[in-house]
C-alpha cells in the first residue's frame, strides 16, 4: 500500500501565515498525527503533496520517511492527486489518500477500513461518518442504499444537504482506476476546482465498484480548517489520552480541565489535579500527586510518590522518589535525587544567556524558599539552603552543610 497525504493548502480560515497542516495540537502539528497513524498501521511508502509555504512543510517532513511532491498551483483535491501520478507509477497495491488536516482518525478505524476495502474488492472506497451536524462536509449520496456519489456542500441540493452521512476525505483507490477517472473530471463547480470526489461518479458510471464504509465515529471526521477546529481537536486528543490513563489506574480530578499529550506514561495511583499541562515524552511514577496548575514539560521523568504542586514547572529534568515541590518552583535541566524538598519560590537558573546548564541535587537535600541554584551547580546530599540563598558553582559545600546568603556560603550549626 502507498499513501498520498494532501498537505498543500494554506488554510485561509486559520487567519495565520502558517500552513494549515503545521498548526499544533498539544505541541504536535496536525500533519504529525496523520503520519504517526500511518506508521502505526504499517504504511511505509508515503508521499505528501505540498504547496503553500512548501519549504516549511518539507522541513517538517524530514523527520518522517515521506517524499514531498510540489503542487505549484492549488486547483483542488483532484489536481493534488494528479501531481502524485508519476510518483505512483508502477504501484501494485491500493493507494490511500488522506487530507493532512485530519488528526483524529484512529489506527483501528483505518485498519477496519483497509480490511473492508480488500474484502469487497471495490476499485474505490470512501471512509465515511454519520454526523449530528453535517454542515461543511461533502455528503454521501446513496440510491436504494447503494453508494453512488459524493456531493460537496456548495454544489449539493437542499435535499442532499439533509444527508447526515459525510465524506471524511479518506479514500482507497485502485491506482489505474484512480488516474483514469482523474483524467475525466472537470472543474465545472462553484469553486472552479478539480474535486477528487467527482471520481466516484465517473468510476460508477463506467462500471467500476465503489463503496462507502461509515466506520469513522463522530470526532474522527473532523478536519482542522479554523482555529475553533484546532481547539476542538486538541481537546479531543487530550481526553482520549486521559481516558487511556484512567483505564490504567490514574485519577484525574477534572479531565476537561487537564491537558495531556500523547506519549506520556503515568503510574497507577497517581492523582492529577485540575489545570495541569503535561507534554509528550514525560514519565510520571506511581502514587504521585501532580498539580493543580502544574506544568510538566517534555523530557521529564518523575519518580514514585513525588508531589509536584501548584504553579510548579518541571522541564527536561529527572526528579527522584518522594520529592516534594509543592508550590511556585521551577526545575529546568535538573537532576534531583530522592527525598528532596524544594521550597516555595526556588528556581534552577539554567540559562546563562548562551547555553543551558545542569543542576544536580543530591538525596535528602532541603532547598529553602526562594533559593536560586545557578547552574552548573551540584548540591551534595543532605545539604540545607537558607531562604533566599543564591548557590553557585563557587559555593563550597560538603555533605550535610547548611548554606545561606548571597552568594551562599556554609555556616556552622551551633548545638544548644
Amino acid at each position: 500500500m502507498e499513501a498520498v497525504i494532501l498537505a498543500a493548502g494554506k488554510g485561509t480560515r486559520m487567519r495565520t501565515e502558517l500552513p494549515k497542516v503545521l498548526h499544533a495540537a498539544l505541541g504536535k502539528p496536525v500533519l504529525g498525527y496523520v503520519l504517526d497513524t500511518l506508521a502505526e498501521v504499517g504504511v511505509k511508502r508515503i508521499f505528501a503533496v505540498v504547496g503553500y509555504k512548501a519549504g516549511l512543510v518539507k522541513c517538517f517532513l524530514k523527520k518522517y520517511n515521506v517524499r514531498p511532491l510540489l503542487q505549484s498551483e492549488q486547483k483542488g483535491t483532484g489536481h493534488a492527486v494528479i501531481v502524485a501520478k508519476a510518483a505512483l507509477k508502477g504501484a501494485k497495491g491500493p493507494v490511500l489518500v488522506w487530507p493532512g488536516d485530519m488528526p483524529l482518525v484512529k489506527a483501528e478505524t483505518l485498519k477496519k477500513f483497509m480490511a473492508a476495502h480488500e474484502k469487497c474488492g471495490s476499485h474505490a472506497s470512501v471512509l465515511s461518518a454519520v454526523a449530528g451536524c453535517p454542515k461543511g462536509y461533502g455528503r454521501i449520496v446513496r440510491e436504494g442504499g447503494k453508494f453512488t456519489a459524493i456531493r460537496e456542500e456548495l454544489d449539493a441540493t437542499e435535499e442532499e444537504r439533509l444527508i447526515s452521512e459525510i465524506n471524511t476525505g479518506i479514500y482507497l483507490f485502485d491506482p489505474k482506476a484512480l488516474f483514469k477517472a482523474l483524467g475525466k473530471i472537470g472543474s465545472d463547480n462553484k469553486k472552479g476546482e478539480y474535486y477528487l470526489t467527482d471520481t466516484i461518479e465517473v468510476l460508477r458510471e463506467e462500471g467500476y465498484g465503489v463503496e462507502a464504509f461509515p466506520f469513522a465515529c463522530g470526532d474522527e471526521g473532523l478536519g482542522v480548517n479554523s482555529q475553533k477546529d484546532l481547539a476542538v481537536a486538541s481537546e479531543k486528543i487530550s481526553l482520549r489520552e486521559i481516558e487511556k490513563h484512567m483505564e490504567r489506574g490514574v485519577t484525574f480530578v477534572a479531565p476537561a480541565q487537564t491537558f495531556v499529550a500523547p506519549g506520556v506514561r503515568i503510574g497507577a495511583g497517581t492523582v492529577i489535579n485540575p489545570w495541569c499541562w503535561i507534554e509528550t515524552d514525560v514519565a510520571i511514577g506511581g502514587n504521585c500527586k501532580i498539580g493543580p496548575f502544574a506544568k510538566i514539560r517534555a523530557g521529564t521523568t518523575i519518580g514514585n510518590m513525588t508531589e509536584i504542586g501548584s504553579f510548579v514547572e518541571v522541564n527536561r529534568s529527572s526528579v527522584g522518589k518522594r520529592v516534594c515541590a509543592k508550590h511556585l518552583a521551577y526545575l529546568g535541566d535538573a537532576v534531583v535525587g530522592d527525598d528532596v524538598n524544594i521550597g516555595a519560590g526556588a528556581v534552577t537558573a539554567n540559562f546563562d544567556g548562551k547555553n543551558k546548564h545542569v543542576t544536580k541535587v543530591g538525596n535528602g537535600v532541603l532547598i529553602g524558599s526562594n533559593t536560586v541554584l545557578v547552574a552548573p551547580v551540584s548540591v551534595p546530599p543532605r545539604v540545607k539552603t537558607g531562604a533566599g540563598a543564591v548557590v553557585t558553582r563557587k559555593t563550597r559545600m560538603k555533605k550535610g552543610d547548611v548554606v545561606v546568603g548571597v552568594p551562599a556560603r556554609p555556616v556552622s550549626q551551633k548545638r544548644g
